[in-house]
């Protein structure tokens, strides 16, 4: 048997020195995937965003990183560029991945924050910072920009990292600015809808008040969305007891086009966990009455668990009536991948 292909093999064979080109190596016959990142990281055409989180010995030639500084005796010199005909160009290790708290970030937070690697240097400035006041000073830098960050890729991960490294008290500024923003553009976005999650799951709920109220406006489309979905399921799961009741009380309105949507019956599902009682068996009644919810939801993914947990739930009458629809088509759910597990 041989040894499965990596780049790193490729690297290590003693065909292959430093000066070789990527693009002159004998693919022929290996799997695709390893062809196309050879090709793509020999051509030296275009230098992806994630080259940068590459070994070393793989990052293409002339991959500048702003934060990485000329020589510096101080510090670990690394190079960038040996393949392929690169400079080879000597630059620093960035001192906060040699853990070494020298790293200078003051004054340079927001800008740090939108690029790859320095949003890692933020983070880690705010995870090592020697007191919470030094805390609080660099995450200031960021008032006024955090609808920006929310939907950064990298800029997202330094907020986070603030509300969790951080008192409810000293984040406020962050649900504030949310707030007053097109709330629901931002818990439709893939970046955004984290930064709500975290502020529901670590402050209190009248810290958050505002910002859920604006998501309540909007619950059963959001509930449909790819990523508003999340935002939804958090406050079930993490929000006050009124919180919870007011999402739940918006679900039983829209049961059916919840329950025949997929990202809805995901919510359906976590509110039949998460809200109260009696929350629960009004929302367990509701999607039962509507004719035919519940045996389409049995059929899919997240819709049968939805039903195992609303059978749980009912009682007497109720669970009678949802059983003897269910089972008016026990021969078609039996058939399915996901009604089979509802039937047994």
């Amino acid at each position: 048997s041989r040894a499965p292909l990596t780049i790193r093999s490729v690297l290590a064979s003693p065909t292959m020195d430093c000066e070789t080109p990527l693009t002159h190596l004998n693919m022929e016959g290996k799997a695709l995937p390893m062809r196309a990142l050879v090709d793509r990281l020999g051509s030296g055409a275009h230098i992806l965003p994630w080259s940068c989180y590459l070994p070393v010995e793989l990052q293409p030639p002339g991959l500048l990183l702003r934060n990485l500084r000329v020589a510096d005796s101080t510090e670990e010199p690394y190079c960038l560029g040996g393949l392929n005909g690169g400079s080879g160009a000597v630059y620093h290790m960035p001192s906060y991945i040699n853990g070494d708290s020298r790293s200078q970030v003051v004054g340079q937070i927001w800008a740090l924050s939108q690029e790859p690697i320095g949003c890692r240097q933020v983070q880690h400035a705010l995870e090592t910072a020697g007191s919470m006041a030094v805390r609080e000073m660099l995450a200031a830098e960021l008032r006024g920009h955090v609808v920006e960050a929310s939907r950064c890729p990298h800029a997202n991960h330094v907020l986070q990292k603030c509300i969790m490294t951080m008192p409810p008290a000293s984040v406020q500024f962050i649900a504030d600015e949310l707030a007053v923003s097109p709330v629901g553009q931002i818990a439709r976005h893939k970046y955004g809808c984290r930064i709500i999650q975290r502020l529901v799951e670590t402050c209190h709920p009248s810290q958050v008040q505002k910002l859920i109220e604006r998501v309540l406006h909007d619950v059963s489309a959001l509930s449909r969305h790819p990523y508003g979905n999340y935002v939804v399921q958090n406050i079930l799961q993490h929000g006050s007891p009124e919180h919870r009741r007011n999402v739940t009380l918006s679900l039983i309105k829209a049961a059916r086009p919840l329950g025949c949507d997929a990202n809805g019956s995901a919510v359906l599902s976590t509110a039949l966990s998460h809200a109260g009682r009696e929350e629960r068996a009004d929302l367990a009644r509701a999607l039962v009455r509507e004719q035919g919810l519940a045996v389409a939801m049995a059929d899919t993914r997240h819709g049968h668990v939805a039903v195992i947990k609303l059978l749980e739930i009912l009682e007497g009458k109720d669970r009678e009536e949802a059983s003897r629809r269910l089972h008016a088509e026990v021969a078609a759910l039996r058939a399915s991948r996901y009604g089979r597990n509802v039937v047994e």
